[in-house]
């Protein structure tokens, strides 16, 4: 069978089209800061999102230490909040983000931020402060 360039070249378009189609999924928005002498109660600056897709909403400290302790193995508890008029909604704490990327699921559109809320099992203000760097977080 013989096909012809004409055929050809329709066919090399089609398949780029659908190729260009095919990209994988993407976070909407990123953010890689730090954590510097942090308390519990502390909050992270906030950010937005427009729910254009349906990726989860992550934060993950690296390099967790206390500056009282800095050789040794630190734990945090941080939860996410909608920021709204009136009382925040909490979208749910979650333990150890120092040891791995936490997940709150696809956020609906808002305003989100993230607390300390323990440190080493222990939270009220001032009892710990905590270093992280980086803190990375997705949405």
């Amino acid at each position: 069978m013989r096909i012809s360039r004409r055929s050809c070249a329709v066919l090399s378009g089609a398949l780029a089209v659908v190729a260009l189609g095919a990209v994988p999924a993407h976070a909407e928005g990123s953010k890689t800061s730090y954590i510097s002498n942090w308390a519990t109660g502390d909050e992270s600056s906030r950010w937005r999102d427009g729910n254009n897709d349906a990726v989860s909403t992550t934060v993950r400290l690296s390099n967790c230490n206390t500056p009282s302790s800095p050789g040794t193995s630190t734990t945090a508890h941080v939860t996410v909040f909608r920021d709204v008029v009136g009382p925040d909604v909490n979208k749910g704490q979650k333990s150890n983000v120092c040891s791995a990327t936490k997940s709150w699921g696809d956020l609906s559109t808002g305003n989100y931020y993230f607390r300390l809320d323990k440190i080493n099992g222990a939270q009220g203000p001032g009892t710990f402060h905590l270093n992280a760097r980086p803190v990375k977080m997705t949405w």
